[in-house]
């Protein structure tokens, strides 16, 4: 339940703050679930971000013109 919430609530986040802050979320996260280990709450930070992150990324190498 903590991992549907965290993937939730950080997907709404990570959209609405500006690039180089998500990168400032993301870094704690992957490093505390290096150091801790599996929680759901970490993981699911970590995947929203990092989700975020991929899509402006290819976003920006491959962009797409509206028809």
């Amino acid at each position: 339940m903590g991992f549907l919430f965290c993937l939730i609530l950080f997907s709404f986040i990570s959209k609405r703050i500006k690039l180089p802050y998500v990168g400032l979320i993301i870094i704690p996260a992957a490093i505390s679930l290096y150091t801790i280990g599996p929680e759901p709450f970490l993981f699911g930070i970590f995947l929203a971000t990092g989700w975020h992150l991929l899509s402006v990324g290819v976003a920006l190498i491959f962009p797409v013109d509206d028809l």
